[in-house]
């Protein structure tokens, strides 16, 4: 019996790899939802129905690319278009909420009464609360800071923006 040549293997994934190339058949690109609302999509326009509701952090398959597009799988098996700006291609660390802590910490704060200021403007903080009187914040600011705090947006008032502004996936 003859034995095969030692070059043999090498060939046959040089073959096989010429193939992929060939039939426009890629090796696996898998990116991660990186927004708190995204949508799978059966077309590549928001007008397009909804196919899933995707969860921050989850992978997906990249089938194709088209424009600022994405035709993916989910590891569900449901198949759609993103919007490319929704994904990351490194997994987001721990849960959004995480990613949110992580960005309001680097923040660099100068000293210890300024960490504290907003929350004593607020009535949270005696500390806090006599900083905001030494550096004269006036109660009509603390009222205004009362009232940005307690505002609240929820996402499907998000996604109303987007569209009317055109922005995001929402962009013509």
């Amino acid at each position: 019996m003859k034995r095969p040549s030692r070059l043999a293997a090498p060939l046959v994934t040089l073959l096989l790899l010429s193939l992929y190339l060939l039939t426009g058949v890629a090796l696996a690109e898998t990116v991660f939802v990186q927004s708190k609302t995204a949508k799978l999509r059966s077309g590549k326009t928001s007008l397009d129905s909804v196919v899933a509701d995707l969860k921050f952090g989850e992978p997906l398959e990249v089938l194709s690319k088209e424009g600022n597009w994405l035709a993916v799988q989910t590891a569900r098996g449901a198949k759609g278009w993103i919007f490319a700006g929704k994904t990351t291609p490194t997994k987001p660390a721990g849960s959004e909420d995480d990613v949110l802590a992580k960005l309001g910490k680097s923040f660099r704060r100068t000293e210890a009464g300024d960490v504290t200021a907003s929350a004593g403007a607020r009535g949270l903080d005696k500390v806090s609360e006599g900083y905001a009187n030494r550096v004269g914040i006036t109660q009509q600011h603390r009222d205004a800071i009362d009232r940005m705090a307690a505002y609240r947006i929820n996402d499907q008032e998000v996604e109303d923006f987007l569209k009317q502004g055109g922005l995001g996936e929402y962009a013509k």
